[in-house]
């Protein structure tokens, strides 16, 4: 039943190709503007977080009145007091609100980085593990270059990571999208995840 679902998958993926196409080659066109203007990107993210805030804040006052036990009616109320205020103070103050943000990103890097640093260590017979080793290196790098640039570096890390992030994105569909176009046209089965289809 699992490999039927697969293949189905498959061939509706192949049917609507040069839409994935033209989808991972617009995500790969977003990272490179949000790399070449990294402050309109992290002033859009930042507006984006703001929003998303805010209507997750409203979305919890609502919630609330489901409950008919006054603890959590008035935790939930808290909760989304506290996530609206936020999202307005994100919203109203872009520039503390970037600042706000990539100090919460500077610190995310850093305990991202120790903890594959520390998971490195833990593997350390395994073939790969100074990899792991590298890239908690490279988080921890990261997250000082944001910390002590600060507030320069408010202005272009989040759109930078962000333009980054959307690239690899972008490209790692475009090549899935590429290899069922290949398969398809060779008339192989397309194997991904451990897992091969027929079209």
């Amino acid at each position: 039943m699992g490999s039927d679902i697969g293949r189905l998958d498959i061939n509706e993926l192949h049917k609507n190709l040069w839409w994935y196409i033209a989808l991972s080659i617009g995500i790969i066109i977003l990272g490179v503007f949000a790399i070449l203007a990294p402050f309109a990107a992290s002033f859009a993210v930042e507006s984006l977080a703001g929003i998303a805030f805010a209507a997750g804040g409203i979305i919890l006052v609502i919630h609330a009145f489901r409950w008919t036990i006054s603890e959590r009616f008035f935790f939930s109320v808290l909760l989304g007091l506290l996530y609206f205020a936020f999202g307005i103070f994100l919203l109203a103050s872009p520039l503390r609100g970037m600042l706000a943000l990539t100090m919460a990103l500077a610190v995310f890097y850093f305990a991202v980085g120790v903890l594959k640093i520390v998971g490195a260590f833990r593997i350390r017979p395994s073939s790969t593990w100074g990899w792991v080793l590298l890239s908690g290196l490279v988080s921890v790098f990261l997250a000082a270059i944001i910390w002590l640039g600060m507030p320069f570096t408010a202005f272009w890390a989040i759109g930078l990571i962000v333009g980054i992030d959307l690239i690899f994105f972008g490209v790692s569909l475009l090549m899935i999208m590429l290899a069922v176009r290949t398969a398809f046209d060779r008339n192989e089965p397309f194997c991904i995840g451990g897992q091969c289809y027929s079209f």
